[in-house]
């Protein structure tokens, strides 16, 4: 076998054990934010107390990056990022959030967010989708009911808010994420229903019903013939 084969079977082998590494870390870091994402939707805002937010932490430790506290009310905030993805400039910066506020001993919100970097959004720090949970919605999103989404039309991102008066579908709708964007290689990942593909559908409805043109829609997201 010549130095030249040896050489070339290394430098493959080198490779392929790279993908093979880079797969495994994808596929890892979708899991973690997927059993992050299924014990925080476990928390029942008026209900669990500060005592089920620290065994959250416990849990989930490896990702948990601080615990601001004020008085009588503190915010737990989580973070899970695809850091080799993104040093090996394979994917842009994407990240996955949750958060937990308690008040005077009982979790009264909880949120995550799924966020990856887009230069093309100077004012925002990427296309994104988000979600948040109260016991009762706040009075700046009373005309929503109990779901629905205060997201501007054309923004990169989609903001769904929901309380514990919403039925069980909508809370599953609301948080159904798809992660596909933690560790997708390349570009797409340009429009909300990326991450939140249930409560896109639902948004258009509540467009649709509140009389909102859809053909505005259409021209300020004109590739969302995707999201089906």
């Amino acid at each position: 076998m010549t130095k030249l084969r040896v050489a070339f079977i290394i430098v493959t082998s080198v490779i392929l054990a790279g993908a093979v590494s880079l797969l495994c870390y994808a596929f890892l870091i979708q899991k973690e934010s997927s059993s992050l994402l299924r014990d925080l939707r476990t928390l029942n805002v008026g209900r669990s107390t500060s005592a089920d937010a620290e065994q959250f932490v416990e849990d989930h430790h490896k990702f948990f990056e601080s615990k601001n506290c004020e008085q009588s009310k503190c915010q737990y905030n989580f973070a899970i990022q695809n850091r080799w993805l993104a040093a090996l400039r394979l994917e842009p910066s994407a990240q996955f959030y949750a958060g937990i506020t308690v008040e005077n001993g009982m979790v009264t919100r909880f949120g995550a967010s799924l966020i990856r970097s887009m230069e093309i959004y100077p004012t925002f720090q990427g296309s994104a989708g988000m979600a948040q949970k109260y016991v009762e919605l706040p009075e700046h999103f009373a005309q929503l009911g109990h779901y629905g989404s205060p997201t501007p039309i054309g923004k990169p991102y989609l903001e769904m808010v929901l309380d514990s008066h919403a039925d069980p579908s909508q809370q599953q709708r609301a948080f159904a994420f798809s992660f596909r964007c933690l560790t997708k290689l390349g570009g797409g990942c340009d429009l909300p229903c990326d991450y939140l593909p249930l409560a896109w559908q639902d948004w258009k409805t509540q467009l649709q019903t509140g009389g909102f043109p859809m053909s505005d829609f259409d021209q300020a997201y004109p590739n969302n013939k995707r999201c089906q």
